[in-house]
């Protein structure tokens, strides 16, 4: 955890999935979501205690695989005969390294996890060992040995609705769902698709899905909103796919059918080549009160290297056809850095579109070089990441441990605060957020919020007070009683 009141705190939806796959097979399962929850060692190993699992998941992304070994050490120190599985987008891009420096993790579950971690499951049960399963990369004996991809789910309808019961706390989650929502809210995340098409060079969405792109059906999506609204009393969904509406025809039967449901309020990412004023109008009918663009620059140059397809004239024209729309608020994305050869003049055209657009909100973060995108190869093959602390590798909060080719690591951080506090502390744009204001708990928010931003560009610590520091001591656990 850290930063939460400037960064999106989101749900554990994958592991929902992953749990739900395996319950509809009998098996019982819980999700313990650290994010939500101050991680403290004996009082964790008194709950692995008392619940005796058999198998032990971690879902971990770059930053939060070396806390995820500290868990993992845990269990094997006192419960030895528990199987720790580690899975998500870090472990799957380096598989064999991942397995080489986190000595207490027994296997890789690469890419999708529900089939595999399912098969775990089964093969745990009936006392055999796990070797040879594909999908996994495991050990046997001092060798790594990565065994053939598993094939990805065809049919996403097929797999059952996320186990929302096992980690659905309403209002327990600091800091906001996306930018302009408070996790006060009773709010969810809902996908109806999975992976991209696009070759981002900067994304590292290649790792868990490749290159493909995956659709639920719209009644199966209407479905899940269904059960949803009946379980939950939700008053907003996030639509958390990487690209929302990228087949022609789907967004707007989407769109549809939230109306009908009577779907209060939604947002979503989506790339400005898929939104027209027509689809923006049925956006904002239904219920959405968001919408965020990924731009990354405003230079064309940067966009080819890039190799993000997009046309800056037709980004310019999306978000005034947003604002013309009367979405609520409309988020521009951007990175200091997407492409190692960005240079201090292409830099300068991003703050040129970042002040020429009426956005509501910006995230301008800094490059950071992701095991399994192209951006990490390049920076690699030229020795400009130094470090190899993966926990380090986050876009806000932190000076990066590595450079671009025109930009050390004090200009990356430097241009990110220059830009952030250009954007956010103009008192045009202050005094417009300040007079849309409808409530008491919807100022409470942007003022905390607001706090941390200041701190944070004035050079203060904004992570939350002991979000680095896990308490992963175990003096005082004892294994064969409860402590009280």
């Amino acid at each position: 955890m850290g930063m939460v009141d400037v960064l999106s705190h989101t749900l554990p939806t994958n592991l929902g999935y992953i749990a739900a796959y395996a319950m509809r097979e009998g098996f019982d399962l819980e999700v313990w979501d650290y994010e939500l929850e101050h991680f403290l060692a004996v009082k964790f190993l008194e709950r692995v205690r008392d619940v005796q699992p058999a198998v032990i998941g971690f879902s971990c992304m770059t930053p939060t695989i070396v806390n995820g070994h500290h868990i993992a050490t845990l269990v094997k120190r006192h419960f030895p005969h528990v199987i720790t599985v580690v899975g998500g987008a870090h472990s799957s891009a380096l598989p064999e390294r991942t397995l080489e420096e986190f000595p207490f993790f027994d296997l890789v579950v690469n890419q999708e996890g529900e089939e595999t971690f399912l098969e775990i499951c089964r093969i745990v049960r009936d006392g055999d060992p796990v070797r040879g399963l594909v999908g996994t990369t495991w050990r046997d004996g001092k060798m790594i040995i990565r065994e053939q991809s598993r094939p990805f789910i065809k049919d996403l309808d097929a797999i059952p609705f996320p186990a929302r019961e096992l980690y659905h706390m309403v209002g327990k989650q600091s800091g906001h769902s996306s930018r302009g929502f408070s996790n006060k809210l009773k709010s969810t995340e809902i996908f109806t698709s999975r992976g991209c098409p696009y070759k981002c060079t900067f994304c590292a969405i290649t790792a868990t899905f490749e290159r493909t792109l995956r659709l639920r059906s719209p009644g199966n999506v209407f479905a899940e909103i269904e059960d949803v609204q009946k379980r939950f009393d939700i008053d907003h969904f996030v639509i958390a796919d990487d690209t929302f509406g990228l087949e022609k025809g789907r967004l707007e039967t989407l769109c549809e059918g939230f109306r009908s449901l009577g779907v209060k309020s939604w947002n979503c990412d989506t790339r400005v080549d898929c939104v027209t004023p027509e689809i923006l109008r049925l956006m904002k009918e239904s219920g959405c009160a968001k919408v965020a663009f990924g731009i990354e620059t405003g230079s064309p140059r940067v966009v080819a290297l890039n190799k993000k397809k997009i046309d800056l004239e037709r980004a310019r024209e999306a978000v005034h056809w947003a604002k013309e729309a009367g979405i609520k608020h409309i988020e521009g994305n951007f990175i200091i850095g997407s492409h190692p050869d960005e240079t201090p003049k292409d830099l300068e055209l991003t703050a040129k579109m970042i002040r020429e657009l009426p956005l509501t909100f910006v995230s301008i973060s800094v490059i950071v070089p992701y095991p399994g995108t192209p951006n990490y190869e390049i920076m690699m093959e030229r020795g400009h990441i130094y470090s190899t602390d993966w926990s380090e590798y986050v876009m806000f909060g932190k000076a990066p441990g590595w450079r671009t080719e025109h930009f050390s690591p004090d200009d990356l951080l430097r241009y990110q605060k220059r830009l952030n506090r250009a954007f956010y502390l103009n008192p045009d744009y202050m005094l417009h957020m300040l007079l849309s204001i409808r409530s008491f708990s919807e100022l409470g928010y942007y003022l905390k919020a607001g706090k941390a931003f200041i701190k944070w560009v004035g050079g203060g610590d904004v992570m939350s007070e002991g979000a680095d520091k896990m308490d992963i001591s175990d003096e005082g656990f004892y294994p064969a009683f409860v402590s009280r």
